[in-house]
This record gives structure tokens, sequence and C-alpha cells, in this order.
């Protein structure tokens, strides 16, 4: 079987693929350590509430079924995963890779957007036609092991009090920190979170 699980609404708009999941929270903030799955999705969807008026049914019914989708993949599928370069897709990729890395007979693949000058690439798929989104899909490139333990080394340190070791990645992670406030409240943001105008404007910076 093969999956697609998506960065947002917008990107399979227009992408319209066969067997989508879409990811639609904001994990790069709020909450993320809890004992299991059912308690991470209860201190998210109070966090989601109190912040942005998301009523825990809404989060329930938006986020948590698309999650409980990607634990039963099955076996052996084909997971190809739609991320953009910025922090907010970053961390969320970082929850999915932790979450998928448990069936080791899935067969994970990374697309990004495509690296042409008449994209801004902080804009993510954000204007990319269907057959450019097409040829991004063609330039996939497979998770390796060293890949998924690094990933799922630093999903696990995020939040701890210590915060995460040196290594390269740590100045992109910080650089792009610092730049998500200016976009938080855009558009293409907003598509992926689920937001609507209202609960957009509650956004602080």
């Amino acid at each position: 079987m093969k999956v697609h699980i998506l960065n947002g609404d917008c990107l399979q708009s227009t992408l319209q693929a066969e067997n989508p999941i879409i990811m639609r929270e904001m994990l790069i903030e709020g909450p993320l350590g809890a004992a299991s799955l059912e308690a991470f999705f209860r201190q998210r969807a109070l966090y989601l509430e109190k912040t942005y008026t998301i009523s825990q049914e809404e989060y329930a019914q938006k986020t948590v079924t698309e999650i409980e989708k990607m634990q039963q993949i099955p076996d052996h599928s084909e997971v190809n995963l739609w991320f953009d370069y910025d922090l907010f897709c970053f961390v969320n990729l970082l929850f999915i890779i932790q979450l998928l890395s448990q069936n080791k007979t899935l067969k994970l693949f990374l697309v990004r957007p495509l690296r042409e000058p008449r994209f801004r690439i902080w804009r993510g798929f954000d204007g990319h036609s269907q057959t450019e989104l097409k040829q991004a899909f063609s330039q996939r490139k497979k998770i390796g092991s060293s890949d998924l333990h690094f990933m799922y080394f630093l999903w696990n340190r995020l939040g701890k009090k210590n915060g995460l070791p040196d290594h390269v990645l740590l100045p992109f992670l910080s650089k792009h920190l610092n730049d998500y406030g200016s976009w938080q409240n855009s558009s293409v943001v907003r598509s992926r979170w689920g937001l609507t105008g209202e609960q957009a404007a509650r956004i602080e910076k």
C-alpha cells in the first residue's frame, strides 16, 4: 500500500493524493511530554483549547483521527512524508517519525519542495502546481536507519530541561524558531493548523 502523509490540507487540495493522511498539529509550541499517546492527546487538546479556543471535540475530529490512521498503516507499506524545510514542519515530522518507527516493516520516504530560484524556500510546497509536486515526488529520498535513529533521538530530547545536545542542526533550529514568529499567522500556516481566521488572530508572537 502507498500512503501519503501531508503537512496540511492546502497541499492535498493540489496534490489530490490517494490514501492521504493530514498532519493537523502545531507541535512547535505547547506541551510534548506524556506517559502515553492518550495522555499526549489529552494535554494537547487542553493546551489548544486554552490557547486558541479550539474545542477538544474539534481536536479529536480533525487531529486525533488522522494520527490514529498513521498507527493503522498496513505492514510493508510505502509511506511518503510531504514536509517543508521550516521548523514548524520539522517538529511535526519528528513526531511522525517516532510514531511510525515502531513498525519496522514500513518503507519511509521524505518528499521536499523543489529547490528552484522562483520558489521561496520557506513557503515550502505553497505555489507548487500538481506537475511540480509530481516532480518533487520523483526526487524523494529514502529515510535510512541512521536518519530514523537521529530523528527519534531529537524528538525525545525536545522539551527536556537540559535542552538539545550540540549538533550541526542546532543553528538551523534556532534561526528558524526566530523566523517563525514573523509569519506564523500567514494563510499557509493557518491552513496547516486548520485554524479559522478568528482563532488565528489569537496567535501571540
